[in-house]
């Protein structure tokens, strides 16, 4: 599938859901519920907002121990440019600009940079999936929800055990691997256990115990100050929802909600995702559309911010940033066709 139909389906599928969030909406409600709100707690979430791209960058710092080392300048810059291209571009392009950034600014290895992002995205999902299965076993749902939930905390706990398999039994592992893959027609036996071999030399970044333990923290520190961010928006809209278990429950779906692929932004998979959030919680669909607006403004307005600081502070252009994007979209095709990046240096051309 080429570029433009990429985009044309990611903005179809964000008007579907944003459709799905304003079926039910009372215009004057959620308009008179945005009136009444108190905006101090809303002008508490824009630095809050901004420490969290400060965070990831020094969670990246941590991924990124097998590769180099990188000052945290850079590393900031590049988050804060990375996030702002996401908000701004189709097709997600700031997980792709980010790890080129930086690594023509340091001259590290782009298949180490990469990798590192990758893994990421992994713990990502890890805690995200965890935090999905404790809130639908503690929230009151359904018990077909509560059996997802379950079903979900199993996952995460099982891919938080393999990642550790991988990155500590490397031996073990690739030979499971190798045994999976074998009973497997060679097509799909061949590439899946590259993938699998790639992805053990990515984990090598984390090149210690310890290292593996920060990972692990830092990824559960971010997601809890996300978590915080929305506590404050129940307060800004007096919502009767319990902060640690609606902020538990509103982190994890929203984070699901915005994976799915959707316009620059994440319009209209935002509001879904806080409309079926608080509606566990018997709050409306037009205060829960109230809420997801300002939210979802007070985040836009603090990344743009943040990353047009990093830019005016780099000296670069929104042509720049484009220019990244094509150079980290061509590493990323030369890897589909070779092996997953690793932090040698070996998967992608620098």
């Amino acid at each position: 599938m080429n570029r433009s139909a990429r985009v044309a389906l990611s903005v179809l599928i964000s008007v579907v859901l944003l459709w799905f969030a304003l079926r039910d909406v009372e215009w004057d409600a959620a308009i008179a519920a945005m009136r009444s709100a108190d905006y101090i707690w809303v002008l508490l979430m824009l630095p809050l907002t901004v420490w969290t791209l400060y965070i990831r960058a020094q969670r990246w710092r941590v991924f990124l121990g097998g590769v180099g080392s990188a000052p945290m300048r850079t590393l900031v810059s590049s988050t804060n440019i990375g996030f702002m291209a996401n908000m701004v571009l189709p097709l997600r392009v700031g997980e792709v600009i980010r790890p080129v950034l930086l690594s023509r600014k340091e001259g590290m290895p782009l298949s180490g940079v990469l990798g590192s992002c990758l893994l990421e995205r992994i713990f990502d999902m890890f805690c995200i999936l965890l935090l999905f299965g404790i809130a639908a076993s503690w929230v009151e749902v359904s018990e077909q929800v509560q059996q997802w939930g379950y079903a979900l905390l199993s996952v995460a706990l099982t891919v938080g055990a393999a990642l550790a398999l991988l990155r500590f039994q490397e031996s073990l592992a690739l030979r499971i691997a190798a045994g999976v893959c074998g009973i497997l027609p060679e097509r799909a036996g061949a590439p899946l256990y590259r993938f699998v071999e790639g992805f053990v030399r990515a984990l090598a970044m984390l090149d210690s115990p310890a290292a593996f333990a920060r990972a692990f923290g830092w990824t559960f520190f971010l997601w809890t100050v996300i978590g915080s961010m929305y506590v404050l928006g129940f307060w800004a809209f007096h919502l009767d929802v319990p902060a640690v278990k609606g902020g538990l429950v509103l982190t994890a779906l929203i984070a699901i909600a915005v994976s799915v692929p959707s316009a620059p932004g994440f319009i209209g998979s935002y509001q879904l995702g806080c409309v079926l959030a608080l509606g566990l919680f018997a709050i409306d669909e037009s205060t829960a559309l109230a809420y997801s607006l300002v939210l979802h403004m007070t985040q836009f307005v603090s990344v743009i911010g943040a990353g047009l600081y990093s830019l005016w502070r780099e000296g670069m252009s929104f042509r720049d940033v484009e220019a990244r994007e094509v150079e980290g979209e061509q590493a990323i095709a030369a890897a589909r066709d070779g092996e997953l990046p690793d932090a040698g240096g070996r998967g992608l051309p620098h």
